[in-house]
């Protein structure tokens, strides 16, 4: 397991769930710190990284560790369809379900690209991902990232061609640059990781400065402005793999991070992604029914307090659906699968990734 990772993956989980606080500081930015695109830069690599030496069963083994919880995260919405309340209730066609469970995308009636639980928007361009790697994988093992690399730019010509249908647009998605950043980040580690054992404090002063950049580029914005003023290209695009390679070089120097609790986030990632925004529903929904939506200290917009309190409580009920719902599901179709007693841990370098905000908000 590449524990820094693990860390990696909970902060950034983390910064999916600040976002949707909608809390603001330094003078009014609103930012999940390029969480979603860190994860797919992570994605891109984790393929990459498991199917070097084994690539057996790998569409199934992805199907497993995404499908089972995303569709129980999805049930509570297709409950309040047949209440005939919330948002499924504007999308109450037996079709968009199917297409929401399915991850096939399709436009709401607001004319977003995103599925009944709306954070899932960015799993329909994941498992786009997965069937373009698998297909790769089935061509050539040992060429099956650069095949989806070219697979995924090929789907960005075919929209800068004219291809205007729903598809050719969600999959040309801005996202999946991060998703061939993260392939390219693998062959990027495996040349450094040699001269990176040894020279622990030069890798270790490096990946602090990234990680400082990291964070003002995405919290102060005149900082952003006056870096980007240097180049000719669009440095969002570089900060996430850079951020993902530094934790990785920190790895191979042998600095590794440990503690416990950190890496159980990162493990819960996924179900801390899933249903966040459940959970803060049910905190909006209960807060207007006691005391109104008049007490600003109550609202996460306007209170740190709050904020705060929603990113523990978030993360809680995460680690809970994680030990008591999702390892328990997987571990059992894994065993189903196999045909054995034994399963894989489901936590570890392997495990997938959450998502962020929609098309729109990003």
């Amino acid at each position: 397991m590449i524990s820094n990772l693990q860390l990696l993956r909970g902060l950034a989980a983390l910064g999916v769930v600040f976002y949707h606080t909608a809390f603001t500081f330094n003078g009014g930015v609103h930012t999940e710190f390029q969480s979603v695109s860190v994860f797919f830069v992570i994605s891109g690599f984790i393929m990459t990284y498991i199917t070097r030496e084994e690539s057996s069963h790998f569409l199934v083994q992805r199907l497993i560790r995404i499908v089972p919880l995303y569709w129980l995260c999805t049930l509570p919405l297709v409950a309040m369809w047949l209440k005939g309340s919330g948002r499924a209730w504007t999308d109450y066609s037996i079709v968009n379900i199917a297409k929401s469970l399915f991850f096939i995308p399709y436009q709401d009636a607001n004319g977003d690209i995103q599925p009944l639980l709306a954070v899932g928007w960015t799993l329909n361009l994941e498992m786009f991902f997965y069937a373009v790697f698998a297909l790769s994988l089935a061509t050539s093992r040992r060429w099956a990232p650069i095949l989806a690399c070219a697979a995924l730019i090929a789907a960005k010509i075919v929209h800068w061609l004219g291809c205007s249908a729903l598809l050719c647009v969600f999959y040309a998605h801005d996202y999946t640059n991060f998703l061939i950043a993260g392939i390219l980040s693998f062959y990027i580690w495996k040349a450094l990781e040699p001269h990176a054992l040894g020279r622990r404090w030069i890798v270790a002063t490096l990946a602090l400065m990234s990680v400082v950049i990291f964070l003002l580029w995405n919290g102060d914005p005149p900082f952003a402005a006056a870096m980007q003023q240097r180049f000719p290209f669009s440095l969002s695009y570089l900060m996430p793999p850079l951020l993902v390679i530094s934790v990785l070089l920190l790895h191979s120097a042998q600095l590794q991070w440990k503690w416990r609790f950190a890496l159980l986030m990162g493990d819960a990632s996924y179900a801390l992604y899933l249903t966040h925004t459940l959970v803060m529903e049910v905190f909006r929904v209960s807060r207007n029914k006691l005391v109104g939506d008049q007490i600003a200290i109550l609202d996460p917009k306007e209170s740190i307090f709050t904020t705060g309190a929603l990113l523990v409580i978030c993360s809680l009920v995460a680690i809970v659906v994680h030990y008591r719902v999702e390892r328990p599901v997987i571990q059992a179709l894994r065993r189903l699968i196999n045909g054995s007693k034994r399963s894989e841990p489901t936590g570890g370098v392997e495990a997938d990734l959450p998502r962020g905000p929609s098309p729109k908000e990003a």
